[in-house]
């Protein structure tokens, strides 16, 4: 064993727990020692009233009240603001909120639906829908027939080409005229 590992640190330990013993035994006494004297000053007190009334307390000192500045005053209303704001939204029931706004929306809706001027909107957007049907059911027929018509000319123009287109391909006879 070295000089380092052996004999110093074995003094160093036993050193330790010796000045930790002393250390607290002091403690211990110092502590009981104040308990004493206050006990003994109480018994004091009280034996010395039995005789001699008691000396009135003194008066507290003056505080002086210094008026904050308007930037603390200006800080505090907004901190207090910022809390009420944050209460009010931690407290507030939110589904009750949402059912509130849902029935006035809806008695709103209906007093809308249920009024004179709604009603007459109503009947113009029918009436215009069904005269926007009959014009579309009118075009329609009138497209079916042009459409018709075209076909049969496309046909007709048709045949006729074939026709030429066969009387372009036979050798002409003696007796046609052309």
């Amino acid at each position: 064993m070295g000089f380092t590992t052996g004999f110093p640190f074995k003094k160093l330990g036993g050193m330790t727990l010796t000045y930790s013993i002393l250390y607290m035994s002091l403690y211990v006494h110092r502590t009981n020692r104040h308990a004493q004297r206050t006990l003994l000053r109480q018994q004091a007190t009280l034996l010395n009233s039995a005789v001699d009334p008691l000396p009135p307390l003194p008066d507290p000192p003056a505080y002086e009240v210094r008026k904050a500045g308007l930037v603390e005053e200006l800080k505090d209303r907004w901190n207090s603001e910022v809390e009420t704001i944050v209460r009010n939204l931690q407290t507030t029931d939110w589904a009750a909120k949402r059912a509130q706004w849902e029935d006035t929306a809806a008695a709103a809706w209906t007093k809308i639906r249920s009024s004179q001027a709604a009603q007459q909107l109503e009947t113009r957007a029918k009436d215009t829908a069904t005269e926007v049907e009959r014009n579309v059911s009118q075009l329609v027929s009138e497209g079916k027939a042009a459409a018709k018509d075209a076909k049969d000319k496309v046909v007709q123009s048709g045949e006729q080409a074939s026709e030429k287109a066969k009387r372009a391909t036979r050798e002409p006879r003696l007796l046609e005229l052309k």
